[in-house]
């Protein structure tokens, strides 16, 4: 009857032990697909910019034209209103303080499209390639799985290198990288690579609500419609007509503006450089 206890007792601990390292392996993954899943949403926001950014820049200055249209149309009621005549270098140049952070967003978004031209996409070999070296790399090296990474100035290069060239999907020096890894593993006894098991059911929840968010939002769900040429095609349209509408909105704000500044005893030559 002891014996029988004994066993069980025996059976009962094996099986908590397969059940930890089952939630240390859902642990790993989950931690290298939130990895994969905001690289990807670089790689999506790239790709998206490299199709549609030029356009969407176009959109982009149409719309902060309108507002500035808009603004300088509120200027120049607001004189109107108290009786006063329209001073257009004092216009301009409030105006012009008013839209700085646009200009200077739309300056962004033309250097973001620019950048993301310039970017090489990597071949499908070198992308699969690098994923799987970057995926065992992420088991020894990750500072969520191996606390020493962060606290061991060697390991933390390491990984800082291991980032940068997975971020550009170079399976060549991710190749070598891994074999620096492993070696520095070694000579430091592994560095005492341990997961901490700690609340493990709470990371293992925060990590699969964290893949949930980055999956079903921008710019991630860029790359269901890179993926679909009818989709590309829709958003192409779209971007096209919003285009259109603050071009033919502007036209309309212009022509109002044009009699205001002609009861404010104003110069047509209104626009700023």
């Amino acid at each position: 009857m002891a014996k029988k206890k004994e066993q069980a007792v025996e059976i009962k601990t094996e099986s908590n032990i397969d059940k930890e390292l089952s939630k240390e392996k859902i642990y790993e993954d989950l931690i290298i697909r939130k990895e994969q899943c905001i690289k990807d949403s670089l790689s999506y926001e790239t790709s998206y910019m490299q199709e549609f950014g030029e356009l969407i820049s176009e959109v982009f200055k149409a719309k902060i034209e309108c507002i500035r249209l808009k603004k300088t149309v509120g200027f120049c009621q607001a004189k109107l209103n108290r009786g006063m005549k329209i001073d257009v270098d004092n216009m301009n140049s409030q105006i012009e303080e008013e839209m700085a952070g646009y200009y200077a967003e739309l300056k962004r978004m033309i250097r973001t499209t620019k950048e993301a031209k310039e970017t090489r996409k990597a071949d499908d070999y070198s992308y699969s390639v690098a994923k799987r070296i970057y995926r065992r790399i992420c088991k020894v090296l990750h500072p969520d799985i191996n606390s020493k990474t962060e606290t061991i100035p060697r390991l933390k290069d390491l990984w800082n290198q291991v980032m940068a060239a997975y971020y550009k999907y170079d399976a060549d020096t991710l190749e070598d990288l891994e074999v620096l890894v492993n070696k520095t593993l070694k000579e430091l006894g592994d560095a005492g690579f341990q997961i901490d098991m700690d609340r493990i059911d709470e990371k293992i929840e925060r990590l699969e609500k964290q893949i949930s968010r980055i999956v079903t939002t921008k710019p991630y769900i860029y790359g269901e419609i890179l993926e679909d040429e009818i989709s590309r095609d829709k958003r192409k349209h779209e971007l096209e007509k919003e285009l259109e509408e603050y071009r033919i909105y502007a036209t309309n704000i212009e022509e109002i503006l044009a009699q205001l500044l002609l009861e404010g005893g104003a110069t047509l030559s209104w626009r700023m450089n």
